[in-house]
């Protein structure tokens, strides 16, 4: 498990219209992704190659080890200075956790992913640099309103039972942009785009 190259999954990009109730949603959050394994002798930092973190990510183990109540873990999530912001205006950057892949030398890869959201909340201490991404249900017209003037330009649609396949690049998790059309209204559709709308409906 030492060499393991731990990449994340991502997302599809997709032109979508999402409906159903067995979606859930959350920001797409621009900034630097990263894997933070945690266990009883090290914490291991990589970024979405695989590769160990550089020297300014050194303090981003630190921080989610402290926040983390147990004694192992495998996290995903992205090293992120959006939209936090401190006093006259400065960035101030978190670690925002989006899913959990082991806990306490299990894999939960096969967890479907609403059961895995509801363990990753349990085993996180949030503050002010280590937080959980806000996970929502439809309807989400006025949750992608206030993304987009956050300055969000995608979020992200998950199948509430979709699995965890490290590397991979999977159609259950989907990447939308929050822009709108006026005839469609929140629909997370390219303005203009002539590429077909994918509509997911219960």
């Amino acid at each position: 498990m030492a060499d393991e190259r731990l990449l994340p999954q991502l997302a599809t990009s997709a032109n979508a219209d999402v409906q159903s109730v067995d979606w859930t949603f959350e920001p797409f959050w621009p900034g630097q992704r990263l894997m933070v394994r945690i266990d009883e002798h090290a914490t291991r930092v990589t970024d979405e190659r695989g590769d160990p973190a550089g020297d300014d990510l050194r303090g981003v183990a630190g921080l989610v080890r402290a926040a983390v109540t147990a004694r192992q873990a495998l996290i995903d999530g992205v090293w992120s200075a959006h939209p936090f912001r401190g006093d006259e205006g400065e960035s101030r950057r978190a670690y925002v956790a989006v899913d959990l892949v082991e806990l306490d030398g299990e894999s939960l890869a096969d967890v479907p992913f609403q059961e895995r959201r509801r363990v990753l909340e349990s085993v996180i201490d949030e503050g002010v640099q280590v937080r959980v991404s806000p996970v929502v249900k439809q309807p989400i017209g006025g949750w992608l309103t206030g993304w987009r003037a956050n300055g969000f330009t995608h979020y992200v649609a998950k199948h509430m039972n979709s699995r965890y396949e490290l590397g991979t690049r999977s159609d259950e998790w989907l990447k939308i942009p929050t822009r709108d059309t006026p005839q469609h209204g929140f629909v997370g559709r390219l303005v203009g785009s002539r590429e077909r709308v994918r509509r997911i409906r219960d």
